[in-house]
């Protein structure tokens, strides 16, 4: 059976993207899922859930992850946890995402340990038992996972469900901080803005605030703003800090478009360009995201400009341009140039995760968490179907 084969079996399209390691043996894996293969089972949810070479589906990958977690798979049973966890593939069920979060974590696996902590310290039912999630942070900080000890950082610097504790919290963002993590850096440069478990240092702080918000945090970004706007460890700079302010509401309110790095930056010279609209006119689609990138890039261009952006952006995706389906995604989520749909941004966010798309499944569990199940699993079936009309 080869790989085209394998996908029909599954339902899906074949995409552009490489196989994931999951899908070494795409002849035997189905098969052996169905004779009760527990691995094979895994496998097949974690293809279902990146849906790298098909499309994303959490309802399928929920159910074949029941099926391994059952037989006792610890990765089907952290997968299994965070889908009843978060409320995707299926319902939120605090209890049961424990239980099988929990399984997976007695191995030991630092991941398994984090996750386990976050569905403890932020329940599907709204529930909350910090002391409980510090105790899985702290082993998997131990373990060297840097999400965890920042987590466990900010539980010492609030004081929840720990003795509060700057200099605790100090120390556990220092490492990840070290390393370039923009949360730890924004986190550590407030205690030093307050001089909370160590010397108020503006400066040190000041330090701290850029090197975050040079990776896009939106919370350094305000904070740096008022750094400027009090010339604290800076000159004074009014504009300065409000053109912060303005680049932080627009990381937050407003897609991060893409620019597919596999082209050379586009013309910038009147003739090339006007060359350039005549191809996208044409119906190419390179010419036609270059295009509809330089008309969307501009953050203050008209509202016309973006929707004509737009909808470049939708007759290069449906020709199958990758770059264009995450961008167009984004303009959805974002309610830029078209309504405001994050169903159909996620259905293109899918689709571009399913051609191969660096970054698209990222995306896809970033907005997917801000959606309910019923919407996710409604993008998920649009995505499928385009991709089926679209062989």
């Amino acid at each position: 059976m080869n790989l085209r084969t394998f996908c029909l079996l599954l339902g899906l399209s074949l995409s552009s993207g490489a196989a994931t390691a999951q899908a070494s043996d795409p002849g035997t894996l189905v098969e052996r899922a169905k004779a009760g293969d527990a691995a094979a089972q895994a496998d097949l949810a974690v293809i279902y859930n990146d849906g790298v070479i098909v499309t994303q589906n959490f309802a399928r990958a929920a159910e074949w992850a029941a099926l391994a977690a059952q037989a006792g798979d610890a990765k089907a049973q952290n997968l299994l946890g965070r889908y009843l966890h978060t409320g995707l593939g299926g319902k939120r069920d605090q209890q049961q995402a424990v239980h099988w979060l929990g399984l997976a974590a007695e191995t030991g696996d630092p991941d398994y340990l984090h996750d386990l902590a976050n569905a403890l310290e932020n329940g599907a039912d709204g529930s909350s038992d910090p002391a409980a999630a510090a105790k899985y942070y702290e082993m998997a900080a131990k373990a060297g996972h840097a999400e965890a000890a920042i987590s466990l950082g900010v539980l010492y610097q609030e004081g929840r469900g720990v003795e509060q504790d700057h200099a605790k919290a100090k120390a556990l963002y220092e490492g990840p901080a070290a390393e370039g993590h923009a949360r730890a850096q924004n986190n550590l440069g407030l205690l030093y803005v307050r001089g909370q478990g160590a010397p108020q240092d503006y400066e040190r702080a000041v330090q701290l605030f850029q090197a975050s918000a040079a990776q896009g945090f939106s919370k350094a970004m305000r904070n740096l703003g008022v750094m400027y706007e009090n010339g604290f460890g800076v000159p004074f700079d009014e504009e300065r800090a409000v053109e912060l302010y303005r680049q932080a509401g627009m990381r937050e309110a407003g897609p991060a478009l893409i620019y597919d790095p596999r082209l050379a930056p586009p013309p910038s010279d009147q003739a090339a360009l006007n060359e350039l609209q005549v191809m996208a006119r044409a119906g190419d689609p390179v010419a036609q995201f270059q295009v509809a990138w330089l008309l969307a890039s501009d953050v203050d261009a008209p509202f016309e400009n973006k929707a004509a952006a737009a909808g470049l952006f939708q007759d290069a995706a449906k020709a199958g341009h990758g770059p264009s389906m995450i961008n167009l995604g984004l303009m959805y989520f974002h309610g830029v140039g078209v309504p405001l749909d994050f169903v159909l941004g996620q259905m293109w966010v899918t689709l571009a995760a399913a051609a191969g798309q660096k970054d698209a499944t990222t995306t896809s569990m970033e907005f997917a968490s801000r959606m309910t199940a019923e919407q996710v699993g409604q993008a998920q079936r649009m995505a499928e179907k385009h991709a089926k009309e679209s062989r």
